[in-house]
């Protein structure tokens, strides 16, 4: 993790992706925390989709904004898809291309009952 005010929370979210049993790995790319695999059964999806996490304090409305300062359509829409997360699932932003279009994403969408895997990854709701 690269900043360390986020290093516990970027720990709850790496247990939180293990416990889902999605694929992840600390990130090389500048400004990002961790590399995420979504797995998606979407029939028009190659199986998952590939996120750049930036690990933040904040809530969702924040990163919306933040995100459309920081990224192009086009960088949001292509692989990897760059993503923020925050001090929740709920609170997580990100844009990607999805089955036959596509548009804004946030946990919620690929983990519906999200928060008991959130306090058992250490988490506070």
């Amino acid at each position: 993790m690269q900043r360390t005010q986020d290093v516990k929370l970027g720990l709850v979210w790496a247990r939180f992706f293990s416990l889902l049993g999605w694929r992840w790995r600390v990130s090389k790319a500048p400004g990002f925390d961790l590399n995420v695999t979504v797995p998606c059964t979407h029939s028009e999806c190659s199986g998952s989709h590939e996120l750049l996490v930036r690990i933040d304090n904040g809530a969702r409305e924040y990163f919306e904004k933040l995100h459309g300062e920081l990224f192009t359509l086009d960088e949001a829409w292509g692989s990897p898809s760059p993503a923020i997360f925050g001090t929740t699932p709920e609170h997580s932003f990100w844009e990607m291309a999805h089955g036959s279009g596509g548009g804004e994403f946030d946990i919620s969408f690929f983990v519906p009952d999200w928060k008991t895997l959130w306090v058992r990854a250490g988490g506070s709701l």
